[in-house]
């Protein structure tokens, strides 16, 4: 069966020199990668089967095989979703599910893996903000009780921060599907829609895609209405769309890469005070966009943003964006590397892609407003197209 990998052996070839050169900074001989979004980043390997235990074996020796450690029944998966030979492809079998009274830990195979193919291992990085275990780590230390374990959390992720051409290309690919999944949810929010239909038309757009271009698993939508809206993070609830205002924070995923999108909306004719927390989080976007300029530090976008709304009585406790990429469950489009926010010296490059997320959580309402942003050398370039207006809804 031919792999269906959305990039080329080329593309992965250069994530994996440049994760080996921060790998070999660090002065680490292996890294074992276990969050998902690293492994699709290395590998291609794409299948939802990271809830139980599986581990990509990274030698730092640029001559090494990497090996992916998992489930046997998932090797097929794994030849279909990467390009990585049989030899490079372990599974470790069903006894090993739930370490029954006859099989042993999936970990134990990840050990005797690294002990017989002879991988160096003085000193071993591990991702412990991940999906290891504390047993999992246990039972490396164990097996090689005279390497050095240690941390590795954000070695990938930094490496993953600055994207290829051609990973630019796909996220700019989910964000033409972020803006047609908006367009169907303005013209789904009416008064009396119930809010789990809206969802479901939301959640089929996503999966549908745009034109030729279809979806992969997205994020759940965050979505409220009325007083709910001072609330980042809500799902729809089991009422209806009435008077009053309406976000809906968005991201379309192509190839398991994201582009956040929000947007606000009101049924009926806001009042004078709303329109104004419109005009200065438009207005406080557009200074920071004009501050994302490749030189700037990651600091000094908030700062921009700041100038201009605190004169209106506006504050925001948490960051205005933060580095976009690979989307997967648990830590969904996040990466965990830049924040807009105060202290953040990360100055940014040609390459960076950042969710610009502006939105303002009042005590009593809120305004959502954000775009996925590609930093380049010519400026900084919006990924979503739509107005940014508030959407009024008679």
């Amino acid at each position: 069966m031919t792999p269906t990998v959305p990039f080329d052996r080329g593309e992965l070839a250069g994530r994996l020199a440049r994760v080996r050169e921060a790998a070999a900074r660090d002065e680490l001989d292996l890294l074992v990668v276990t969050d998902p979004k690293n492994i699709f980043y290395l590998t291609g390997y794409d299948a939802y089967s990271f809830y139980v235990p599986q581990a990509l074996l990274v030698p730092v020796d640029p001559t090494a095989q990497i090996v992916l450690v998992l489930r046997a029944m998932d090797v097929q998966g794994a030849r279909v979703t990467t390009w990585l030979s049989d030899d490079e492809l372990v599974g470790y079998p069903e006894s090993c599910i739930n370490d029954g009274p006859r099989g042993e830990h999936p970990f134990s195979v990840v050990a005797t893996t690294i002990a017989e193919r002879g991988i160096p291992r003085a000193r071993i990085g591990v991702e412990l903000d991940g999906t290891l275990t504390p047993r999992e780590l246990e039972i490396l230390r164990a097996a090689f009780p005279g390497s050095s374990v240690a941390s590795s959390d954000g070695l990938v992720e930094w490496v993953r921060a600055v994207k290829t051409p051609a990973e630019i290309a796909v996220i700019t690919e989910a964000a033409a599907i972020s803006d047609a999944a908006m367009e169907v949810a303005r013209e789904a929010i009416t008064p009396g829609a119930r809010e789990a239909d809206v969802a479901a038309e939301v959640y089929a757009a996503l999966v549908r895609g745009t034109g030729d271009l279809i979806g992969s698993t997205p994020a759940q939508p965050y979505m409220a209405m009325g007083d709910n809206t001072n609330n980042p993070h809500l799902r729809w609830r089991e009422g209806t769309y009435g008077p009053g205002p309406v976000y809906v924070e968005l991201g379309g995923h192509r190839h398991n890469y994201a582009a956040g999108l929000s947007r606000s909306f009101h049924l009926g004719e806001p009042s004078p005070g709303y329109r104004r927390v419109e005009g200065v989080v438009t207005d406080g976007m557009a200074a920071a966009l004009e501050a994302m300029r490749v030189g700037a530090r990651a600091e000094d976008v908030e700062a921009a943003w700041r100038k201009v709304v605190a004169p209106f009585g506006i504050t925001k406790a948490a960051r205005i964006g933060y580095s976009i990429g690979i989307s997967f469950p648990k830590t969904i489009w996040m990466e965990g590397t830049i924040s807009l926010a105060p202290g953040d010296r990360t100055v940014l490059v040609d390459g960076h892609v950042l969710h610009l997320m502006v939105a303002v959580w009042l005590d009593d309402l809120g305004y959502a407003l954000s775009e996925t942003v590609h930093v380049t050398d010519d400026g900084p370039r919006p990924l979503t197209t739509l107005p940014r207006e508030l959407v009024v809804t008679a």
